[in-house]
């Protein structure tokens, strides 16, 4: 009777063994990308998040509906893929992606300069951040000649404060309003460049 028992035993332990390594093979053959490549790593309600330079003076300040991070490789087909309908594809650069967003950008006197506003935004681990749909970038500084931005996709390099668009957009400043098909700036020098179909129109100061 042992020796019926240690045999029905050894069988299950190899059945077992045989599962085991079974199951192994199967998540090595599954790519990274296919594990919850839609879930992000973390998300949050009514975020504010504030960043600070290195001496300890104010960066710039978020506040987001909700705000969802992307940790790992991930298919990215969000607001950038759709505005220009492109195939979705795999990135592995950590993102977060914020709904209406509203940031607010500070000098080096940690005074506020620029409201950036959009329907949604995604910002990149090199400090890129993209904006998608009904972007407005809103001069703080009464005096700057250029006051407000508008167009419908834009990114913004947090660093140096270089914005472009490709997307037709318009400039009001003071004394003008301008419209373009592209746009090149930099908001911490206040400068914006349109491109291509430029039209100026100058109000005329009594």
């Amino acid at each position: 009777m042992s020796k019926i028992r240690i045999g029905v035993t050894l069988l299950l332990a190899i059945i077992v063994l045989v599962l085991i390594g079974y199951n192994s093979g199967i998540n090595q053959r599954r790519k990274p990308s296919d594990i919850d490549n839609d879930q992000p790593t973390y998300q949050s309600q009514q975020t504010v998040t504030t960043v600070y330079h290195p001496d300890g003076k104010l960066h710039y300040k978020l506040v987001a509906k909700d705000a969802q991070n992307y940790a790992h490789d991930y298919v990215d087909d969000n607001a950038d893929n759709h505005a220009r309908n492109a195939t979705p594809n795999v990135t592995s650069q950590p993102v977060t992606w914020f709904s209406q967003p509203v940031m607010t950008l500070f000098d080096e006197n940690a005074v506020g300069s620029w409201m950036i506003k959009a329907d949604r935004a995604k910002l990149t681990d090199d400090k890129i951040l993209y904006l998608y749909g009904h972007v407005e970038v809103n001069s703080l500084t009464a005096n700057s000649q250029l006051q407000k931005i508008e167009t419908n996709n834009a990114q913004i390099n947090l660093i140096n404060q270089d914005v472009s668009s490709d997307d037709e957009v318009t400039l009001y400043g003071i004394g003008f309003t301008a419209n373009g098909m592209k746009m090149r700036g930099n908001l911490r020098s206040q400068t914006a460049e349109l491109i291509e179909k430029v039209k100026t129109y100058y109000e005329i100061q009594k």
